[in-house]
């Protein structure tokens, strides 16, 4: 008995100190001060571009529900509802989750918009109002190089 104990120990008196030399040289290879390295500036700069391309997606998506709304007609009335998006958003890159990853988020509105007038035409014509407004959230990684949903 009194040798595996011993066999332990000379086993830990090995293996521990090797084990705190590898975390050493992983602290060290960030930097002390946590000024951002130049990968963390291609990352900001990465998202900065993704979330442009992101609302140039929501812009698409709501020409095409303008596109594609479903008049009703009600007592001598026509209107018609569609989803929008706003132009303002804001994109922010978070604290790095706890494996490392980078994490961002984008923050806008989301409005239900009512149409209504005596025609189709004349709805089409007319200011849309906002009926309901939503803010999201939405949530992205950095993985292999790019920035992902």
């Amino acid at each position: 008995m009194r040798r595996v104990v011993l066999g332990i120990a000379a086993v830990l008196v090995v293996a521990v100190p090797a084990a705190h030399a590898a975390g050493a040289k992983k602290a060290a290879a960030k930097p002390a001060s946590g000024a951002p390295t130049e990968s963390d500036e291609k990352i900001a700069d990465d998202l900065k571009a993704f979330c442009k391309k992101w609302m140039g997606f929501l812009e698409t998506r709501e020409r095409d529900n303008k596109r594609g709304v479903k008049w009703q007609n009600s007592g001598g009335n026509v209107k018609g509802q569609y989803v929008g998006y706003s132009a303002d958003y804001d994109c922010t890159l978070k604290e790095r989750s706890s494996n490392g990853t980078p994490v961002a988020t984008i923050v806008y509105k989301e409005y239900l918009y009512e149409s209504a007038g005596s025609s189709q035409d004349a709805a089409l014509a007319a200011k849309p109002t906002i009926v309901e407004a939503t803010e999201v959230t939405e949530i992205f990684r950095y993985t292999k190089g790019e920035w992902v949903y």
